[in-house]
Protein backbone atom coordinates (compact mmCIF):
# COMPACT_ATOMS: atom_id res chain seq x y z
CA UNK A 1 0.00 0.00 0.00
CA UNK A 2 1.32 3.41 -0.88
CA UNK A 3 0.03 6.93 -0.48
CA UNK A 4 2.50 8.43 -2.98
CA UNK A 5 0.90 10.84 -5.44
CA UNK A 6 -2.61 10.10 -4.18
CA UNK A 7 -4.83 13.10 -3.58
CA UNK A 8 -7.76 12.89 -1.16
CA UNK A 9 -11.31 13.30 -2.39
CA UNK A 10 -14.55 13.49 -0.48
CA UNK A 11 -15.81 10.20 -1.91
CA UNK A 12 -17.06 7.90 0.83
CA UNK A 13 -16.95 4.11 0.60
CA UNK A 14 -20.05 3.02 2.55
CA UNK A 15 -20.32 -0.26 4.40
CA UNK A 16 -22.99 -2.13 6.33
CA UNK A 17 -23.90 -1.12 9.87
CA UNK A 18 -23.34 -4.79 10.69
CA UNK A 19 -19.73 -4.70 9.52
CA UNK A 20 -17.15 -4.37 12.25
CA UNK A 21 -13.76 -3.10 11.17
CA UNK A 22 -10.90 -4.41 13.29
CA UNK A 23 -7.20 -3.74 13.22
CA UNK A 24 -4.62 -4.48 15.88
CA UNK A 25 -1.28 -2.78 16.29
CA UNK A 26 1.76 -3.56 18.41
CA UNK A 27 3.58 -0.93 20.48
CA UNK A 28 5.91 -0.26 17.54
CA UNK A 29 2.94 0.89 15.46
CA UNK A 30 3.02 -2.16 13.20
CA UNK A 31 -0.24 -3.73 12.07
CA UNK A 32 -0.50 -7.21 13.58
CA UNK A 33 -4.07 -8.09 12.59
CA UNK A 34 -6.74 -6.89 10.19
CA UNK A 35 -10.10 -8.48 9.58
CA UNK A 36 -11.63 -9.13 6.18
CA UNK A 37 -13.89 -6.07 6.40
CA UNK A 38 -11.03 -3.59 6.64
CA UNK A 39 -9.13 -5.46 3.91
CA UNK A 40 -12.13 -5.22 1.59
CA UNK A 41 -12.62 -1.52 2.29
CA UNK A 42 -8.91 -0.75 1.96
CA UNK A 43 -8.74 -2.84 -1.23
CA UNK A 44 -5.69 -4.59 0.20
CA UNK A 45 -4.76 -8.13 1.09
CA UNK A 46 -4.01 -9.00 4.70
CA UNK A 47 -0.44 -9.80 3.66
CA UNK A 48 0.00 -6.26 2.32
CA UNK A 49 -1.07 -4.73 5.63
CA UNK A 50 0.48 -7.00 8.29
CA UNK A 51 3.81 -5.61 9.45
CA UNK A 52 3.20 -2.16 7.94
CA UNK A 53 3.11 0.94 10.10
CA UNK A 54 -0.50 1.62 11.06
CA UNK A 55 -0.23 5.18 9.79
CA UNK A 56 -0.11 3.81 6.22
CA UNK A 57 -3.91 3.81 6.37
CA UNK A 58 -4.28 7.16 8.18
CA UNK A 59 -6.05 9.70 6.01
CA UNK A 60 -4.53 13.22 6.08
CA UNK A 61 -7.92 14.70 7.08
CA UNK A 62 -7.72 12.85 10.42
CA UNK A 63 -6.30 15.03 13.19
CA UNK A 64 -3.14 13.63 14.77
CA UNK A 65 -4.76 14.21 18.18
CA UNK A 66 -7.11 11.28 17.53
CA UNK A 67 -4.11 9.02 17.07
CA UNK A 68 -2.44 10.44 20.18
CA UNK A 69 -5.55 9.34 22.08
CA UNK A 70 -5.36 5.97 20.36
CA UNK A 71 -1.75 5.48 21.48
CA UNK A 72 -2.53 6.57 25.04
CA UNK A 73 -5.18 3.86 25.18
CA UNK A 74 -2.92 1.22 23.63
CA UNK A 75 -0.09 2.00 26.05
CA UNK A 76 -2.57 1.73 28.92
CA UNK A 77 -3.57 -1.71 27.53
CA UNK A 78 -7.11 -0.49 26.84
CA UNK A 79 -9.19 -0.86 23.71
CA UNK A 80 -10.45 2.13 21.80
CA UNK A 81 -13.49 2.39 19.57
CA UNK A 82 -13.50 5.42 17.28
CA UNK A 83 -14.66 6.53 13.88
CA UNK A 84 -11.77 7.41 11.64
CA UNK A 85 -11.20 8.25 8.01
CA UNK A 86 -8.72 5.91 6.34
CA UNK A 87 -6.89 5.63 3.02
CA UNK A 88 -7.98 3.15 0.43
CA UNK A 89 -5.38 1.36 -1.69
CA UNK A 90 -6.47 2.09 -5.24
CA UNK A 91 -8.95 4.89 -4.75
CA UNK A 92 -8.31 7.87 -2.57
CA UNK A 93 -10.29 7.36 0.63
CA UNK A 94 -12.36 5.04 2.69
CA UNK A 95 -15.33 6.51 4.52
CA UNK A 96 -15.58 6.92 8.23
CA UNK A 97 -14.76 3.61 9.87
CA UNK A 98 -14.96 2.33 13.42
CA UNK A 99 -11.56 1.23 14.62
Amino acid sequence: MSKNNVKPTDVENPFSVNDIIVSKTNLKGEITYVNDVICTLAEADESEMIGQQHNIIRHPDMPRSIFQLLWQQIKAKKEIFAYVKLWQKLETIIGFLPM
